[in-house]
């Protein structure tokens, strides 16, 4: 680490240091000189009331809500946090930066353009100024995947530990963190050392995520009387499953259990009253929060019979009964499950809605009272909307991640079907081997467990960047070379004819 340190210390890079510090600053004071008020999405009031009211269980996890009450104990206003969020994406990225630039070599324009992707780019400054776990989630999901290459490099205890104190407040953010220790798992495993020295290595970031999940089956039973993970995971897989029940119809003769049944009717009713053609509409997650939805109408009814005392024990309740109705329905269906959700989410995941960047405050003309309460703003008017900004910010999007996603499979046939990868430093394939894991499996996440929007994306293309430019910088140096080589015999050729007419 300190031959690291000195490498940032060197003149280049601390030109490099500086700027992006000068940068961010000034990016920063842009950003609040146009929008005082940051960007409020409807799951933003969810967590500022959870804040408020210091819940220890809500929908979702309730690590952001915690994070909203220690920045507000630093700054009553909304800065410290969207400061927070901006900077800590800033210094993942210069750790990204530095770290891929010591281990591999880069050609001066493909580290310049290196620099600009994760630095310059605008995106990290927009996306920064939303009350959502977005910001923080991908910023240390950056520096923990960044922390891998150095445990594949040179495992040790000390960054084990870092790792391990990162996975749990990524996992504190999102439950898809739930699949990350895999990941170190392979980290170790392509790390140069003993076996019993890699087993040790990733068995706590395992030990970690299953003792948070048994905490968190804990307070939830404790406040809700519910034994569950997570409610939200039963509610999501019922949403998917009525994706089937809005084309098919299904067979309940088989089926024993009497909820999933009345789950169904009420399905059934609802789908045969709708006006819209949902077999034609994309993946969605509506049927979770929309009122008239099948899975609202029907917790009302549960709610009645169940005597439950408030909507939060309810929801919590109809996890288990809506994982259980999940589960039937896409195992009767596999094949339609995987023609009506799954590949219609997977073409969304290249070509993702924009969702809550499509604009600053979904064009919304006033701030929720809780927010107005909470940050102690003076009027409940967001200000000048500036839609100009988040066209040019966030517009190109969907047609630029489509085109790096595709770059990347690509890219990564060709050099491992060339000679070049035989040539490479070990570290780089191995680097390439752990990364590739993690993409392919947060895509088969996603895919089968969620309608994609944008917004879950942000850490993969950040971590894109430095892969893309690596492999496109070795397979355009090996077709150099081909073009060299031909060149050279082509002379060759030229010099041994000239010589055979002069003879």
């Amino acid at each position: 680490m300190t031959e690291f340190l000195r490498y940032i210390s060197r003149k280049e890079n601390k030109i490099f240091l500086y700027s992006a510090l000068t940068i961010g600053i000034g990016y920063f004071i842009m950003l609040r000189f146009l929008y005082p008020v940051p960007a409020f999405y409807f799951d933003s009031y969810t967590y500022i009331q959870v804040a408020r009211d210091h819940s220890p269980i809500s929908f979702r996890p309730i690590e952001y809500a915690q994070l909203l009450n220690l920045f507000k104990a630093i700054s009553t206003s909304d800065v410290a946090l969207i400061a927070a969020q901006y900077f800590s994406n800033l210094i993942a990225n210069l750790f990204l930066f530095f770290t891929f630039t010591w281990f591999f070599t880069f050609h001066r324009t493909c580290k310049v353009i290196f620099f600009i992707l994760v630095i310059c780019n605008p995106l990290y400054l927009f996306y920064s100024n939303y009350i959502l776990t977005d910001s923080f989630f991908s910023a240390f999901t950056v520096i923990w995947f960044t922390v891998l290459v150095w445990l594949i490099y040179k495992p040790g205890w000390l960054l084990n530990i870092f790792q391990l104190i990162v996975l749990a407040f990524l996992f504190r953010q999102r439950y898809n963190a739930i699949i990350f220790p895999v990941f170190t798992a392979i980290a170790f495993i392509l790390s140069n050392q003993a076996t019993w020295k890699k087993l040790l290595g990733f068995v706590p970031s395992l030990v970690l995520i299953l003792a948070l999940v048994l905490v968190t089956i804990k307070t939830n039973e404790y406040y809700t009387g519910t034994r569950t993970f997570s409610a939200f995971s039963g509610w999501q897989l019922a949403n998917n499953a009525l994706h089937i029940l809005r084309s098919e119809d299904i067979d309940i003769t088989n089926i024993p259990d009497r909820q999933t049944k009345e789950i169904i009717a009420v399905s059934k009713r609802y789908f045969n009253n709708a006006k819209i053609p949902f077999n034609h509409a994309r993946p969605t997650a509506d049927y979770m929060w929309n009122a008239s939805s099948p899975l609202k109408t029907y917790m009302a009814t549960f709610a009645i019979k169940h005597s439950r005392k408030s909507y939060l024990q309810t929801w919590t309740a109809l996890g288990p009964v809506y994982n259980n109705f999940g589960k039937t329905i896409i195992f009767k269906k596999p094949l339609s499950y995987l023609k009506y959700f799954v590949l219609p989410n997977a073409i969304q995941y290249f070509i993702p809605e924009l969702e809550a960047y499509k604009s600053y405050f979904n064009k919304n003309e006033t701030i929720n009272e809780v927010a107005i309460k909470f940050y102690h703003y003076k009027s409940n008017k967001p200000g000048r909307q500036h839609q100009f900004v988040y066209d040019f910010v966030f517009k190109p999007w969907p047609y630029i991640f489509p085109a790096i996603n595709v770059l990347f499979l690509v890219l990564t046939f060709l050099y491992l079907f060339s000679k070049k990868r035989l040539k490479r430093s070990p570290l780089f394939n191995r680097v390439l081997v752990c990364f590739s894991a993690f993409y392919f499996a947060n895509f088969f996440f996603i895919v089968l467990l969620a309608p994609t929007v944008f917004r879950y994306h942000i850490f993969i293309i950040t971590l894109l960047f430095p892969v893309l430019l690596l492999l496109l910088q070795e397979l355009v140096t090996w077709k150099r070379n081909d073009e060299a080589k031909v060149n050279s015999n082509m002379v060759e050729l030229r010099k041994n004819s000239t010589s055979v007419r002069r003879n």
